[in-house]
């Protein structure tokens, strides 16, 4: 009778805090819309902070392209890129087009537009076994109750050889009604 009484009240504390957390908007997927700040990138031009802006226009190639950013150096240092979003939203999916060397994000952090502060969303280890080839680094996660208005990568760029490119960032989830 424990089991069955301790299932139930379980199972309604869940039912009432998923309601709670719940999110009522317009769904929305959006491409990143400035560059907020970045760690380094190889020209003002080629390889540009800018170039990680938009929808992608380098993938699904994986090559050295000037249209993806691209550090200054290959191998010098951890990197990071932060982008702003034009419409603040909540997230539940972030795509991150790698055109060159993938595998080097490490860890992601999303800033709530209201408070202004990061919640990291993922975490772990550069990957140093994947193909060479370009992919599109989708990352899921339960929805955020706050909307967010932008998105800082970092990348452990010594630990993937090569210049570690990225040609889009994109979000997914809701947007007020």
């Amino acid at each position: 009778m424990k089991r069955i009484l301790i299932f139930f009240s379980i199972t309604l504390l869940c039912a009432t805090c998923s309601e709670l957390d719940k999110f009522e908007g317009v769904p929305i997927r959006q491409y990143a819309h400035e560059v907020i700040d970045f760690s380094s990138q190889y020209s003002s031009t080629s390889w540009a902070a800018t170039k990680a802006l938009g929808e992608e226009n380098v993938y699904p190639n994986h090559e050295d392209n000037t249209n993806a950013w691209a550090s200054y150096t290959t191998d010098g240092q951890r990197e990071f890129i932060v982008l702003g979003f034009e419409t603040p939203q909540t997230v539940h999916t972030i795509e991150i087009y790698e055109t060159y060397n993938p595998g080097a994000i490490d860890t992601v952090f999303i800033r709530n537009e209201s408070t202004g502060e990061w919640r990291k969303v993922y975490s772990k280890p550069a990957r140093t076994d994947l193909p060479l080839e370009s992919r599109i680094f989708a990352i899921y996660f339960q929805e955020t109750t706050f909307l967010a208005d932008a998105i800082r990568l970092a990348l452990n760029s010594p630990a993937v050889p090569g210049w570690n490119e990225i040609d889009a960032v994109a979000i997914g989830g809701q947007r007020k009604k």
